[in-house]
């Protein structure tokens, strides 16, 4: 049985770390935990848990460790952190519950790598601005077409061919969007 939790753990594609509850130092982690941080084990064995974070969030992430090794109840939060080469990362960690081993108590979390969703929002934010001038001009033509009483048919012309364009614009700017998001 011991092999095959072992073999769970080791295998596991979200890090895992355990820390002395008391001194809040790490004392275990697995091999996605070395992946994440781009380092070796005894690069992360003896840390304080905090030292895995940006300083500036350093009050938010001890507060939540506190939370977390003072109740039972499954917790999960967002934070930073610093990987060896001092790359930032959004990670959700997980919780587990505190377990005891030797007379000490431990807790024991899991850390995904979400840094993805940040790269998707801003490309989602960058790109929406690029449909949307498109957008509004197929808009404002379709407006004019269909409410006002143009007479003249090189107007109507004018304003298809412009719509016309408008829509190829469009449609070059999803095909960049959908390249982009292939991308990441």
């Amino acid at each position: 049985m011991l092999n095959f939790l072992n073999s769970l753990i080791e295998g596991a594609s979200d890090a895992i770390f355990v820390a002395d509850i008391v001194t809040g130092s790490i004392v275990y982690v697995n091999p996605a935990a070395c992946k994440l941080f781009d380092c070796e084990a005894a690069d992360l064995i003896g840390k304080h848990q905090s030292q895995l974070h940006p300083p500036e969030e350093l009050e938010d992430i001890t507060q939540k460790f506190r939370e977390f090794t003072t109740s039972d109840t499954y917790k999960e939060t967002t934070a930073h952190i610093l990987t060896k080469s001092g790359t930032k990362k959004l990670v959700l960690i997980t919780a587990a519950n505190m377990f005891e081993m030797d007379g000490k108590m431990y807790a024991s979390a899991y850390f995904k790598d979400i840094s993805h969703v940040e790269q998707l929002k801003k490309i989602a934010h960058d790109q929406s601005h690029l449909v949307r001038r498109p957008l509004a001009n197929i808009l404002g033509i379709s407006k004019i077409l269909t409410e006002s009483g143009i007479a003249s048919e090189d107007e109507k012309k004018e304003l298809l061919t412009d719509l016309y364009f408008e829509a190829q614009q469009l449609d070059s700017v999803v095909k960049t969007v959908i390249l982009n998001a292939n991308a990441v």
